[in-house]
């Protein structure tokens, strides 16, 4: 059983994992991701202990992915290898943390096993729905700056670009050349497809309207005054 005490001190240990100057991936996103998964799962019949520990520990090594650039390294494989051990010091049961690290290795677009629970589901389209929308466009401003990125690149050529930057399995090789816009047209505008649950889906139309147009608009403004 969740108890206060244990969603406490989950957070307690989550702390040192979750940079506070992240505005991407720290722990603002991972409330955010909480709120969305969890509603989400109500709507959606799921077991809502488990999308919640998940979604408390599902972006423990995305910071260290991110900046350390090493090809190989996974986060959400880092992070359901991570889940196990704190989960087993807690006192959860095998059958409670075989389901949460699904949840966790599955999390992601870009990587990982398709979802195959409907709390993995949920996890899954909560953590999508911070890609989209109003947020979406601020998290990804925000990592754009965080790499020293150009905030709106021209590429003319998007294939020769995802050649030279981007890895089969969709990683980005060098952050430095990415940029915000380039992360909307090669991931983020695909986002709203992607969605498992009809929840999710619902939920994602608006914020990916919002965000084409956000994108569409910026394009115009970058190009000047015609």
């Amino acid at each position: 059983m969740l108890t206060d005490r244990i969603r406490e001190r989950l957070w307690e240990i989550t702390a040192e994992y979750y940079p506070k100057n992240d505005q991407a991936h720290g722990r603002s996103h991972i409330e955010r991701v909480l709120k969305n998964a969890v509603e989400i799962a109500k709507r959606e019949g799921a077991d809502l202990e488990v999308v919640e520990v998940a979604a408390i520990l599902h972006d423990m090594f995305e910071s260290k992915e991110t900046h350390s650039n090493i090809e190989g390294f996974r986060h959400e494989v880092q992070g359901a290898l991570e889940a196990r051990r704190i989960l087993a010091t807690l006192g959860f049961d095998e059958q409670f943390v075989e389901a949460v690290s699904h949840c966790i290795e599955a999390h992601r677009k870009r990587t990982g096993p398709e979802p195959r629970t409907i709390e993995a589901k949920c996890l899954f389209d909560g953590d999508k729905l911070d890609c989209i929308g109003a947020i979406g466009v601020l998290r990804s401003a925000f990592v754009s700056f965080d790499h020293g990125q150009e905030l709106y690149k021209e590429e003319r050529d998007l294939a020769d670009y995802k050649r030279r930057n981007i890895r089969p399995d969709g990683t980005i090789i060098d952050f430095s050349l990415h940029s915000s816009n380039l992360e909307y047209e090669l991931s983020l505008k695909e986002v709203a497809g992607q969605m498992c649950t009809e929840t999710g889906k619902r939920l994602a139309k608006e914020r990916a309207a919002f965000m084409n147009e956000f994108y569409s608009r910026l394009e115009k403004e970058m190009n000047g005054i015609q």
